[in-house]
C-alpha cells in the first residue's frame, strides 16, 4: 500500500470512528438508524443468476439455492473466493477436502441445485470490490441483463454500491438478503462483534469514496 493510500484508509478509519463516538453520545434512535442505514433490499425479479457473494456458507448457498429453486433464475454463480495459505496446508495434509467455492457447490448440490446449473468463476478474488467485477465482467460476456445478488443484511449497502460502480453497461444487480444473519438493529452498539462489523462496513464505504477500497474486504 502506498503511503498516499495509508493516509486516505486513516482519515476513513477516523471519519468513521468519529461517526461511532458521536452516535453513542446520541440517543437511542440515532444509533438504530445507523445500523439500519447499512441494510438494503430489493424487490425481487426474473434474472438470469443468483450471484453468492462470498462469505457465510452455508447460509448464503441455502438462500441461493431457495431462489434458484423458485424459479427467479436459471443460474447460480459462484466466485472463487482467495483460499488462504493455511487453508490449503490443510487441504494438501488431508485434513481438509475442499476449499471454499469446492464447499459453496457441495451445499447448493445438497440443497438440490444440479451441477450444471452452477456457475464457478475462476478468477481468485480477495475483496468485495474484485468479486463483483469479475462478476460483472462475466454477466457482461454471457449477455445478462440482471443478477441477484445473495449477501448478508449489514453487508448489503456496500455491495449494492460496489455494484452500481462495477456493473456498467445496463446489467441491474437485485440485493436479496440472506434472513438468517443478522440485522444491526436495537442494541448492536452493546455487542463488542455486532458493533465491530458496523464499524467494518462503514469504513468500507468510506474507502471506497476515497478511493482504496482494493484494501477493504
Amino acid at each position: 500500500m502506498t503511503p498516499r493510500a495509508r493516509r486516505r484508509l486513516a482519515v476513513a478509519a477516523l471519519l468513521a470512528a468519529a461517526l461511532v463516538v458521536l452516535a453513542l453520545a446520541a440517543h437511542r434512535p440515532a444509533l438504530r438508524l445507523i445500523g439500519r442505514a447499512l441494510v438494503v433490499e430489493d424487490a425481487l425479479a426474473p434474472a438470469d443468476a443468483v450471484v453468492i457473494v462470498a462469505g457465510g456458507i452455508p447460509t448464503h448457498e441455502a438462500t441461493a439455492a431457495g431462489l434458484y429453486r423458485r424459479g427467479w433464475a436459471p443460474l447460480v454463480v459462484l466466485s472463487n473466493n482467495f483460499t488462504p495459505n493455511r487453508v490449503r496446508e490443510l487441504i494438501a495434509l488431508g485434513a481438509r477436502r475442499l476449499d471454499y467455492q469446492g464447499e459453496s457447490r457441495v451445499v447448493l448440490e445438497k440443497h438440490a441445485v444440479p451441477p450444471d446449473a452452477i456457475v464457478a468463476l475462476s478468477v481468485p478474488v480477495k475483496t468485495t470490490e474484485a468479486e463483483l467485477r469479475v462478476v460483472a465482467e462475466a454477466a457482461r460476456a454471457r449477455g445478462w441483463r440482471r443478477v441477484i445478488l445473495v449477501t448478508s443484511p449489514l453487508h448489503s449497502r456496500r455491495v449494492k454500491l460496489v455494484w452500481t460502480r462495477e456493473a456498467s453497461g445496463g446489467i441491474e444487480g437485485l440485493v436479496a438478503l440472506v434472513k438468517e444473519d443478522d440485522v444491526p438493529g436495537d442494541g448492536w452498539w452493546r455487542k463488542r462483534r455486532h458493533a465491530e462489523a458496523v464499524l467494518h462496513e462503514y469504513l468500507g464505504l468510506a474507502a471506497i469514496y476515497l478511493g482504496v477500497s482494493k484494501y477493504m474486504n
